[in-house]
């Protein structure tokens, strides 16, 4: 207990020196830089708090916001060096970032199918918002198409169990 006392009170002086200097123009604006990489290594921080408790499932929820900041840091530090002109086109990594928290949640603390439920939708909702800002036409006007191949297959398919009702 001490020792994180000590710890979280030298990175409070350190993240205050760092800003002193900054507002007296000492060094130069390196905020911009410098935020993504806060981030990575609060993910990083949740992710060695859930591996450093032994991997317990009952700490695998540590893991979804480690998950979480883990995909932001890394776009936000592409968003950086880009000077966020390429922000109407990474949009959708939002939603990918929280369907990689949850897919680790997934692994780590138990395998429950009910996870894969928001996995599967925050995903495909992703990649079709981002397959949809790279081209020009609406790929979301196919939407009524995947109904109808959707409705075929459930006609058409066999199934493990025959209902005589039908």
């Amino acid at each position: 207990m001490k020792n994180a006392k000590v710890y979280y009170g030298v990175c409070l002086i350190g993240l205050g020196l760092f800003f002193s200097l900054q507002s007296f123009g000492l060094i130069g604006n390196l905020w911009s830089v410098s935020w993504p990489i806060i981030l990575l290594f609060v993910s990083v921080g949740f992710h060695l708090g859930f591996f450093l408790s032994g991997g317990k499932k009952q700490q695998a929820g540590l893991l979804v916001p480690g998950g979480i900041l883990f995909v932001l840091s890394l776009l936000f530090m592409f968003e950086e060096m880009t000077n966020w002109s390429f922000s109407s086109f990474t949009w959708p990594f939002y939603l990918f970032a929280v369907a990689f928290g949850l897919f680790e949640l997934w692994l780590f603390g138990g395998k429950e199918v009910g996870l894969l439920i928001p996995i599967f939708i925050l995903s495909g909702l992703g990649f079709v918002f981002f397959i949809q800002n790279l081209f020009t036409f609406n790929i979301l006007s196919f939407w009524p198409a995947i109904l109808i191949i959707i409705g075929l297959f459930l006609i058409f398919s066999r199934g493990r169990h025959h209902s005589k009702d039908l």
